[in-house]
């Protein structure tokens, strides 16, 4: 197991899988409710954003951002 931190306006810690992912990460039902963030957010390690595939840091901060929304051209 790993040790995670979320930051969405507060900061929550939550223990993963070894193999987690930023998408686990992202996706976790209970801490999205918990925390309130939508579909629509951005997951950033060290200030870089990440992409879905990427390992979630064991013992590090991912960091949940929304997205600003853009209208179609």
């Amino acid at each position: 197991m790993k040790t995670v931190n979320v930051r969405f306006n507060e900061v929550y810690t939550r223990s993963y899988h070894d193999s987690a992912t930023i998408a686990d990460v992202v996706g976790d039902q209970e801490l999205k409710v918990v925390a309130g963030w939508g579909d629509n957010v951005r997951a950033l390690v060290g200030g870089v954003e990440q992409p879905m595939t990427a390992l979630a840091p064991d013992g590090g901060t991912v960091v949940i951002e929304t997205r600003a929304n853009t209208k179609a051209v």
